[in-house]
């Protein structure tokens, strides 16, 4: 136990057994008498020890105190120290998953924060725990539940901060916006990645500051596509084009200048998309063959290699597999459907190194492709079918809705009207699921309840 102050409090069963002592003006010695030793005596004075049942019936007799305050008073310094123990013991298991993440093992992490009870932790502390776990469910893909948890750290998380906790909190945004963007909520996601940018300043890493910006990018680059109408004009649409293009640009540069070429080749596949969306068809494929022909030979290079050389293989292809499939779309927009073709399958080679995202798109793609040559080709739904079956398991919503409505559509075009409208209704229903998550209750499991916190 650490060194208590020199200070003992009055209210504690130390202080209160010291100034008992010192108001009859007796000394340590005449206390102990020849029952206890005098150091015994001090350090339980100094609340350094915790006196047995023995122990305060004799001090109470010697000092003329009434057992039962010393009774109550050293019941309120076991859980004194508990409390500062199991604070500790919280303590040490943020650090733990902390380096476990940044490791990239986010299962692990999520399973050393399972032994924190985050009911009976100080709110100090649960809502950094709760933003910790938070970042395990995004790594792992778990966007529902990674949502309850950065929602709920995002409401807690006090109004003075500590200067060491204000990257923590820029951090929190960053990820709430992120799994927001996955669950499709834009202006949500949006309005997160807005407070990380007002929080930033000189010292903020680019690393930070180009991922706010190619979040807001992205928003505005789906807010752009959306059916044009009454309340979405030409003017509207361009301005939102113009705000996807100048931030993807921003992120891209600075992503490059901290050496970060892979994200910077995303980067590039996502200014490609914003010019072929803009009508800049050559732009765009200049940019995408630009990334395929840049990286796809060393994807082929890494892939053959040992095992224990292709470190990064996974986030290789993800490039790779997103240049390819934007290719092939690009080409299916024109009508060349055997380059769309070779794209795709290019998409699928790499798709299959990458993520299930990355696979299911490459699916998607290659239906598209498939039903614009013969929409009665059973292998255009069947790679529909096979989009949504692996995305089925995850939480990655947008995905999702895009498989089942281009299944549905698809159904719709082979005169299938019935089957057609269940996939689209199913598209429906999954956008409601994530909406209904902005304003639902927030759990902080507890090993037998769970206690809603209303957020």
């Amino acid at each position: 136990m650490p060194r208590p102050p020199k200070h003992v409090p009055p209210d504690t069963l130390g202080g209160r057994i010291r100034a008992a002592r010192e108001n009859l003006n007796l000394s340590l010695k005449t206390v102990a008498a020849e029952r206890y030793s005098t150091s015994l005596i001090s350090q339980i004075e100094r609340n350094r020890v915790e006196p047995s049942q023995e122990s305060l019936e004799f001090l109470a007799e010697k000092l003329h105190l009434p057992l039962a305050d010393l009774q109550t008073l050293a019941q309120q310094q076991r859980e004194a120290d508990s409390d500062t123990c199991q604070y500790k013991f919280n303590e040490e298991q943020l650090s733990v998953a902390l380096e476990l993440l940044a490791s990239k093992h986010p299962r692990e992490a999520l399973d050393s924060l399972s032994t924190v009870n985050m009911a009976q932790t100080s709110a100090s502390l649960r809502w950094r725990l709760a933003a910790v776990r938070g970042q395990c469910y995004f790594q792992l893909r778990q966007f529902l539940n990674a949502q309850k948890d950065f929602l709920y750290a995002v409401t807690e998380q006090p109004e003075i901060l500590p200067a060491d906790q204000r990257l923590v909190v820029l951090e929190l945004h960053l990820h709430l916006a992120a799994t927001l963007r996955e669950l499709k909520q834009p202006d949500a996601a949006l309005e997160q990645y807005n407070i990380a940018l007002r929080m930033m300043n000189a010292t903020t890493s680019l690393h930070y500051v180009a991922e706010a910006n190619w979040g807001v990018s992205l928003i505005a680059f789906e807010q752009a596509k959306k059916p044009l109408d009454t309340s979405h004009c030409p003017r509207c649409k361009e301005a939102q084009l113009q705000d996807a293009f100048n931030h993807a640009v921003n992120a891209c540069i600075l992503y490059r200048s901290i050496g970060e070429s892979l994200r910077a080749a995303l980067l590039t596949c996502q200014i490609g998309l914003i010019e072929q969306e803009s009508g800049n068809r050559d732009d765009a494929r200049q940019h995408f063959q630009g990334v395929l022909s840049a990286w796809l030979p060393e994807l082929e290079k890494r892939a053959n290699a040992p095992e224990m050389e292709q470190r990064g293989l996974h986030e290789l292809a993800n490039v790779v597999s997103a240049a390819a499939c934007s290719l092939a779309g690009l080409e299916l927009e024109m009508e060349n459907y055997s380059e769309a073709l070779k794209y795709v399958q290019q998409a699928q080679y790499a798709g299959q190194m990458s993520y299930t995202l990355r696979k299911a798109e490459a699916a998607i793609m290659l239906g598209r492709v498939l039903e614009s040559i013969d929409v009665l080709d059973p292998a255009a739904e069947r790679a529909f079918r096979d989009a949504i079956t692996l995305l089925a398991p995850t939480d990655r919503i947008a995905a999702q809705i895009r498989a089942h409505d281009a299944l549905g559509r698809h159904l719709l075009k082979k005169r299938e009207t019935k089957a057609g409208e269940i996939e689209l209704d199913i598209a429906r229903s999954l956008s409601d699921v994530a909406s209904a998550f902005s304003s639902s209750s927030i759990f902080v499991e507890d090993e037998t309840d769970e206690i809603a916190l209303k957020v």
